[in-house]
């Protein structure tokens, strides 16, 4: 398991995990704050969050800064994940110490519920599970130039598919830096499997963006998202030249993690 769904919400199972672990560090504390804890409880939780985050992002960009030089605004868009958690819990730990020592008296609360809420993530995070064994599907696939691609035919080419849709906001936002990085990577297949929609919906938004892709398939049957067991879109899976799916990604993806999925690759033959 990967990703966790709720209703129409999907989400990767390491943000999912952080998001199950704050909820349940908050609850703690509005619990310790009606069980009659310092009130100061509740500021220094909110500044362990909020602190935590920024330097956790701050992390990530700082160890990827090759990868956001050209675009530094991209450093906000924490959306796109990636977060580094060594800084996260330094800078918290940093902040819980000097709460600590102004405060002494809400040690014990202040233990208990950073514990319980480090203790949901990593239970949360824990239950990921390791990418199912799949090859690629052995049936024919429409492209949207009028042919045909069998994604099995690999003969020894590393691909990257990406399954999308028009409607799908996250799709369209990560794509153009998707077609940018394909053009440098002439050794791996790409291939763009666009979901439940005809050609002339496709057409008109790569006609709108005046984006060029290597292979666009129309999936109008969702056949690759029932055989990968995709949960919701974006997705970007990463396989091998053998055919096994080295790699998978739920939702957008950013430029480091698409380049580092690729690099994870196996040469061609």
């Amino acid at each position: 398991m990967d990703a966790v769904a709720l209703g129409p919400l999907v989400f990767p199972i390491d943000r999912f995990a952080v998001i199950a672990g704050a909820a349940a560090f908050l609850t703690a504390v509005w619990w310790a704050g009606r069980r009659g804890a310092d009130a100061r409880l509740q500021l220094w939780s909110g500044q362990v969050l909020l602190w935590g985050f920024i330097a956790a992002r701050l992390g990530h960009v700082g160890r990827h800064w090759d990868s956001f030089a050209a675009e530094p605004w991209r450093a906000a868009f924490f959306w796109q994940g990636g977060f580094w958690a060594p800084a996260g819990v330094a800078a918290a730990g940093a902040i819980t110490a000097f709460a600590l020592w102004r405060v002494p008296g809400m040690t014990r609360a202040a233990l208990v519920t950073a514990a319980l809420g480090l203790v949901v993530w990593q239970g949360v995070w824990g239950l990921r599970t390791p990418l199912p064994e799949v090859g690629p599907p052995v049936q024919a696939l429409a492209t949207l130039d009028g042919g045909e691609i069998d994604l099995s035919l690999r003969e020894g080419r590393p691909m990257v598919i990406n399954l999308w849709a028009t409607w799908c906001a996250p799709c369209r936002r990560e794509m153009p830096m998707m077609a940018e990085v394909a053009a440098g990577h002439p050794g791996v297949d790409f291939v763009f499997a666009n979901q439940r929609e005809g050609a002339g919906p496709v057409r008109r938004f790569l006609a709108d963006e005046a984006l060029d892709l290597p292979i666009v398939v129309l999936d109008t049957g969702g056949a690759l998202a029932r055989h990968y067991s995709v949960l919701g879109l974006p997705a970007t899976l990463f396989v091998d030249a053998g055919g096994r799916v080295q790699a998978r990604h739920i939702g957008e993806i950013s430029r480091e993690a698409f380049e580092a999925g690729i690099a994870g690759l196996a040469p061609p033959r």
